[in-house]
């Protein structure tokens, strides 16, 4: 008994210096960064690190401490934040821990609230955090395979200290946080194949679901074929057979999944409801898409790992097997894009899954540390010889140059390395895994540095650090533009207003300066949304994107039904939208208000069927919105607006030549200019045309009088695939479409007058009818009496499952009114409205996790019996 309490005292003192280890290794993993942050400059990335990551943060913080966990009015024009933003930290376990944390250091007095740059500097301490976290569990899931705490500790830190991680943390963090579940879940299936408790594999399940249903789907693939590999590779002789291995994975699995439900159905369901375009682009079969030896974008192959693939004794010991085989595939499936395009959803090829080749490499030093001495001259020339091969190529192929002193560090560690490898044959057992140890634990920790002073502080595309400078400048959320926007909130008396105003390309304005815009970047958002400005109206954004829309192309109609009481630009921007009056002016900036601002909520009767739109304008549309409504179910109750169009005008060609179809430009801002036969009175024109680029390798900027928007170039897998384009300008005579130098695919034209008579009258016809409704993020509430048969109320909520809808206390199904918002049907009489938004199918989703949690009790009292009456027979 002593010499157990013993070992379990030494055990426990191990496992400390092994967390006390792991936090040292993570930190000197991150000089770097913590080098950079002595001058303000953050670990994230310039652009989606500043546009998507630390809003979100932010945003999510804010909403679950003031209780508000669903659903947000601010979330571009509204939003469920609990699905929607499932894919980033809604749910994310590591996440939440930080906001219990925070919140409580908050409510202690001991910080102030977080704002923005708190989130932004957080990044560097979180991510220490995680890797301390990574490298704990995978030493723990190396010991499960029997290797010891030394060998462990190496494995975990070529696994951890990896390329991949830094670039995922620093661009997109919550992707890193599948390094930690995916070890966890491959802990839970060693338990398993071991004949012990499957708690942890139900867990590890759990964690990865609830946290994010993306990783999740790729940790589960890597699981798979890291239970198949399992089958005929068996590390130990007492292994669990094969057919109880499967009864208890998707035994244990369901109930993981059930447990999850709460979070993970939500999520799925968002993303369901979201639209990306489908990936057209042919995927190649092989590609050198990196440069793994000295260049590495996504995954770095260490050349003591070259050598040691290269020692054929070892491969009869099966867990070094099993780890060669899966470095060698995993290394050769690095270049196959049709891999990164399955793990991606059959979508765009991305390197996300490589995790499990790091998790290789780890496992094959760890191996090799317990048998150093079997290790040969001829073994180490081998490995040498190949690795000089495959550099010399890969030199060759990328066309990689030494023209900065940091590109000759991985050549001379590598250098170094070797000669650590010949130098230990003169040293015993001991020392040669001392020496091991340390070179290869410094090894990895240069090469993490030395990533990130060359490949992610210095980024090729960004061409600018994100840093508190940037932060409080003009170019994301400065003094300037706050005081502005202050001052907009207290001049304004109506609720649910918003504002036309985003720093350029940065979609998460609004959420990063604390006001209700018409802009989102999320990969996940509402489809009914996306279709409305993508093909419905044809809303042409700043730049053209996916996951993302912003303003309503200075369209004061929208602007008009859409609350969009005040537009703000930049003072060098000269358009701005028709009846919109200057009220503020600042150094850099102007704001306009709208004089013809209709209220939030409207009744009316008249209606349209989206069917007779089909082949409408897209001025036809935005009148039948002002006059009533466009609904998808109903037949119209009136006849259908008009629209002016104008089709008398010529067409002169600006340095270009044009068919009626191919345009090509032949110096830049050529293209068309459009010359209308009559004049035109005050007003705007609308001009739709059909526009594509002919294998344009960049994107440009399409240029018509006043109004400007950025396409996408052909290739690009951001864009939207939606090519027919509806521009307002100001009336005028002349319309000149301008274009850089390329050939384009321009053709269908057609001009129309708006007048604005349909928003005047629309204006005039609601100046004295405000409904006494109240819309509060996910609660909307009203009494509102109809004097008309079949009216219903048009509002500015975006459509979308999770709503509940009651009228006088009876549950009523909500209309979809204009392509993307709800509509509230009345009776005629009082009307009492409640309408309350929760995720969609929670209530199950609920009540399957009080299920799973239920069964996951009872099979974790059923087996501690089991071992409590083992025990007794004993």
């Amino acid at each position: 008994m002593g010499d157990y309490k013993k070992n379990q005292l030494s055990t426990k003192k191990i496992w400390l210096l092994v967390i006390v280890g792991s936090l040292i290794i993570a930190i000197l993993s991150h000089l770097y960064f913590i080098y950079q942050k002595s001058d303000g400059i953050l670990m994230a990335g310039f652009n989606d690190g500043l546009s998507q990551m630390i809003p979100f943060k932010k945003f999510i913080y804010d909403a679950y401490t003031s209780g508000n966990f669903f659903y947000s009015d601010s979330f571009g024009l509204g939003g469920g934040i609990y699905s929607q933003l499932g894919y980033y930290y809604s749910t994310n376990l590591f996440f939440l821990f930080y906001v219990v944390i925070i919140f409580l250091l908050e409510i202690l007095g001991v910080i102030e609230h977080p704002d923005i740059t708190f989130w932004a500097n957080a990044i560097l301490p979180m991510s220490i955090f995680k890797i301390t976290i990574a490298l704990i569990v995978t030493i723990y899931y190396f010991r499960q395979i029997k290797f010891g705490f030394l060998a462990s500790f190496l494995g975990a830190v070529v696994y951890a200290v990896n390329v991949l991680y830094f670039r995922h943390t620093m661009y997109w963090d919550f992707f890193s946080d599948a390094f930690v579940w995916f070890i966890l879940l491959l802990i839970g299936i060693e338990k398993i194949i071991q004949k012990k408790s499957g708690k942890l594999f139900v867990i590890a399940v759990v964690c990865n679901l609830i946290t994010n249903f993306y990783f999740s789907y790729i940790n589960f693939i890597l699981a798979l074929f890291y239970i198949l590999l399992r089958f005929p590779i068996r590390f130990f002789n007492d292994e669990e057979k094969v057919s109880k291995q499967l009864i208890r994975y998707i035994s244990l699995g369901i109930i993981g999944f059930l447990i999850s439900s709460f979070a993970f159905i939500p999520a799925v369901m968002g993303y369901l409801d979201n639209y990306r375009p489908e990936f057209s682009d042919s995927i190649p079969l092989f590609t050198l898409t990196d440069n793994i030896l000295f260049n590495s974008r996504v995954m770095f192959l260490p050349i003591f790992i070259i050598i040691l693939v290269c020692i054929r004794k070892f491969y009869k010991h099966p867990i070094f097997r099993f780890f060669a085989i899966t470095s060698i595939i995993g290394t050769i499936l690095h270049f196959i894009p049709a891999v990164g395009s399955m793990f991606n959803g059959f979508s765009a090829p991305q390197n996300r899954w490589e995790h499990i080749v790091g998790l290789a490499y780890g496992g094959i030093t760890a191996f090799t540390f317990h048998y150093i001495k079997q290790i040969k001259l001829r073994h180490i020339s081998i490995g040498v010889g190949l690795y000089l091969f495959v550099s010399i190529g890969i030199v060759w192929w990328d066309d990689f140059e030494f023209d900065r002193p940091i590109r000759f560090v991985i050549p001379i560690l590598s250098f170094m390395m070797v000669i650590i490898l010949l130098g230990m044959k003169r040293f015993s057992s001991t020392k040669q895994k001392r020496i091991f140890f340390v070179s290869v634990t410094l090894f990895m920790m240069l090469i993490a540095n030395t990533f990130q002073s060359a490949r992610l502080m210095i980024p090729p595309k960004d061409k600018v650090l994100a840093s508190e400078a940037v932060m409080q400048s003009g170019h994301y959320n400065s003094k300037e533009q706050r005081n502005i926007l202050e001052n907009l909130e207290q001049r304004t008396d109506i609720e649910n207003f918003r504002i036309d105003w985003m720093v350029p390309t940065r979609n998460n304005t609004p959420i990063v300066q604390d006001y209700d815009g018409f802009s989102i970047y999320s990969s996940i958002l509402n489809q009914n949304l996306l279709f409305f400005y993508y093909d419905r109206l044809q809303i042409s954004m700043e730049e053209e994107s996916v996951s993302r829309y912003d303003g309503m192309g200075d369209r004061t109609n929208l602007l008009s039904i859409l609350n969009g009481q005040f537009y703000m630009r930049d003072k060098a921007i000269e358009k701005v939208p028709y009846g919109f009056n200057k009220i503020l002016e600042s150094e850099n900036y102007h704001v306009y208000e709208n004089e013809w601002l209709l209220p939030n909520f409207r009744k009316t009767n008249t209606l349209f069927s989206e069917e007779e739109f089909i082949n409408q304008p897209i001025l036809t549309k935005e009148h039948a919105m002002l006059k009533g409504a466009i609904v998808d179910k109903q037949k119209s109750t009136d006849k259908l607006p008009d629209s002016k169009e104008i089709t008398d005008y010529n067409i002169k060609l600006i340095n270009a030549n044009y068919d009626d179809k191919a345009l090509e430009v032949k110096e830049e801002n050529g293209g068309v200019e459009i010359t209308l036969t009559d004049s035109v009175e005050a007003g705007d024109l609308y001009l739709s045309f059909y526009l594509e680029g002919i294998k344009n390798n960049d994107k440009y900027v399409l240029k018509v009088n006043e109004f400007q928007t950025i396409r996408k170039e052909a290739d690009s897998i951001y864009r939207t695939g939606y090519n027919d384009l509806t521009l307002r300008v100001t009336a005028s005579d002349k319309i000149q479409i301008k274009l850089p130098k390329g050939t384009y695919q321009l053709e269908d034209f057609h001009i129309f007058h708006e007048d604005y008579q349909y928003l005047k009258n629309a204006y005039i016809e609601y100046a004295d009818e405000r409904l006494s409704i109240k819309w509060n993020n996910g609660r909307v509430e009203g009494d509102v009496v109809s004097e008309e048969k079949d009216e219903l109320i048009v509002t500015p909520i975006p459509y979308e499952k999770g709503w509940h809808l009651q009228i006088n206390g009876k549950y009523v199904p909500m209309e979809k009114v204009n392509y993307a918002f709800i509509g509230i049907p009345l009776e005629e009489g009082m009307n009492d409205i409640k309408m309350v938004y929760l995720p969609p199918y929670f209530g199950i989703s609920c009540l399957l996790s009080i299920i799973g949690v239920s069964l996951f009790w009872y099979l974790v009292r059923k087996r501690k019996r089991r071992v409590s009456d083992s025990n007794k027979e004993t």
